[in-house]
């Protein structure tokens, strides 16, 4: 079996999603497929991010000179695989084959269509995902990563429901708990060590990433064990991900906190696993996800994890999580404390679950949904033959 996987435009910089294609690149040959990855070049994009023709040059790249390659490698494949709905402008010009298209989330066409509060999309932007809506609706199968995702799509009536499966997102790489003197020597040139207590938070600065609420509930946890006349839970928050906002600096400047705060950018995968495996803990509270990664690859290194208390997060985490309202910094401070005494019972548990969302699980979605798309094709042509043979 053919199949030919569309991936996304490097420039763009979606890590999850470059990952995602890597992993299928790599696992799908051992499934019987043979796999050719094509993606947008970065041809006439030559001006800085910062440039207000950054996005407009990466469109012409993406959306013009980017088809009529994208036209010749389908005349190969018998199944073409979109991995992000963020390209579902593509599905017509692959609709001469059988097509499948993962959908991460629906965020951004939920913001759109002014469903999300403080989000504002300018014109073009809704432009953008009204053409990513109409290709959902002519993909002959969608492949949601998430049971969360599934329901959201088709509450927004984006696709038939018979047209519509649930594929479990895998681990994206290879995650699992770092020896402590490998981990010391990886997270050193960060001013941290195995021995430090320090909460983590991985991702973006998004306001659906509740970076805010983080910094509180460190606060509130620094505070709390002050009063008590005894020592934090933990002595450091590290961030992975872009600096604080000004905002959020100034808070934490406020509090006389700035020496116990950090953020770290560029991190090697290594250093990630090492930096999971260190942490007292990962504080995810966010609001709103299409999966959640930083839940299970936490756990796959044997990190306890304090997550919002809200789909998807609470359907991916298992029973080893400890599940926080992301709305309320203290309450989070003090669940943080009451659950210091099983952290190692969460670590065990949360090594357990992790060990369900495997590479070879989701791989064999996929294939599951290329036969079916491919088998739904032959279906009518069959059925014609039979006819004229009557």
């Amino acid at each position: 079996m053919k199949i030919l996987f569309v991936g996304n435009y490097a420039p763009d910089g979606q890590a999850s999603m470059l990952a995602f294609r890597r992993v299928l690149e790599r696992e799908l040959p051992s499934l019987g497929c043979e796999v050719r990855v094509i993606a947008p070049a970065q041809r006439v994009l030559r001006v800085p991010a910062s440039s207000r023709w950054w996005k407009w040059l990466g469109y012409v790249d993406k959306f013009i000179l980017f088809i009529p390659s994208l036209v010749r490698h389908v005349r190969w494949a018998d199944v073409v695989h979109i991995g992000d709905h963020s390209n579902g402008m593509y599905v017509p010009w692959v609709k001469s084959k059988p097509n499948v298209i993962t959908c991460h989330d629906v965020i951004a066409i939920q913001a759109a269509r002014g469903m999300i509060e403080g989000w504002k999309v300018g014109w073009t932007g809704r432009l953008f995902q009204h053409l990513i809506v109409r290709g959902l609706a002519r993909a002959d199968l969608v492949a949601c990563v998430s049971h969360l995702t599934r329901r959201d799509l088709l509450a927004l009536d984006l696709a038939h429901e018979r047209r519509v499966v649930t594929v479990l997102n895998g681990l994206n790489d290879e995650f699992s708990p770092v020896v402590p003197e490998e981990a010391e020597r990886l997270i050193r040139p960060f001013g941290l060590s195995v021995n430090c207590k320090f909460l983590l938070h991985v991702g973006a600065d998004l306001p659906r990433k509740n970076r805010k609420a983080v910094v509180e509930t460190f606060v509130a946890l620094q505070q709390r064990a002050a009063a008590a006349g005894a020592p934090p839970i933990v002595q450091q928050m590290v961030f992975v991900g872009p600096e604080l906002a000004v905002e959020l600096a100034a808070l934490v400047q406020e509090h006389g906190l700035a020496d116990r705060i950090k953020t770290v950018q560029n991190v090697a995968h290594e250093e990630l696993r090492a930096l999971y495996t260190s942490a007292t803990a990962l504080l995810f509270p966010s609001l709103q996800e299409g999966f959640g990664w930083p839940v299970i690859e936490a756990q796959a290194c044997g990190c306890p994890v304090f997550t919002s208390d809200l789909a998807p997060m609470n359907e991916i985490g298992g029973l080893g999580v400890e599940y926080i309202d992301p709305h309320h910094p203290t309450d989070m401070a003090e669940a943080i404390e009451r659950a210091a005494p099983r952290l190692a019972e969460m670590r065990r548990l949360g090594l357990v679950n992790a060990s369900h969302y495997t590479t070879a699980r989701m791989t064999s979605g996929y294939v599951a949904t290329y036969r079916r798309v491919l088998e739904e094709r032959k279906a009518p042509r069959k059925l014609i033959t039979e006819g004229s043979r009557g």
